[in-house]
């Protein structure tokens, strides 16, 4: 399985719990990790498309998308047999236009920082393999 996180915007310090556990996931597929640079959302939509192959399937994070507990999301990740791309826009969100016919995915009804909002995908995510592989990492 492959997965890809793609990020607008610059760098937090944050990321570095990110790349925590995207190294923890590299057991269970190989991970990449891509910025784009802020613009506007169109110019972000246009970069952030041509990362992203015709194939995968794209998990677009919205505050108004569909939420998922952990094992609905392990669930839908292990019935998925494509590519998987999850998307965090920039500080003006995503060009909801550009990505209408991808999943929208909401990790909370608060708006969070970008920052935060990377690290509970990353977290999820691996989360999600753990509960695909039976590992013990989450708990009831």
């Amino acid at each position: 399985m492959q997965v890809k996180f793609i990020f607008v915007g610059k760098k937090f310090e944050l990321d570095r719990f990110c790349q925590e556990y995207i190294k923890r996931m590299k057991v269970f597929c190989d991970v990449e990790t891509l910025y784009i640079k802020s613009s506007t959302p169109k110019s972000e939509a246009l970069v952030t498309q041509k990362k992203i192959k015709s194939d995968d399937f794209v998990f677009v994070l919205d505050e108004n998308g569909k939420q998922l507990n952990s094992f609905e999301l392990a669930k839908l990740i292990e019935t998925i047999n494509k590519p998987l791309v999850f998307v965090v826009g920039g500080a003006f969100g995503i060009d909801k236009e550009a990505f209408k016919k991808k999943f929208s995915l909401s990790l909370s009804k608060l708006t969070l920082p970008h920052a935060i909002a990377r690290l509970i995908i990353c977290e999820s995510v691996y989360r999600s393999f753990t509960i695909i592989n039976h590992l013990p990492y989450h708990k009831e």
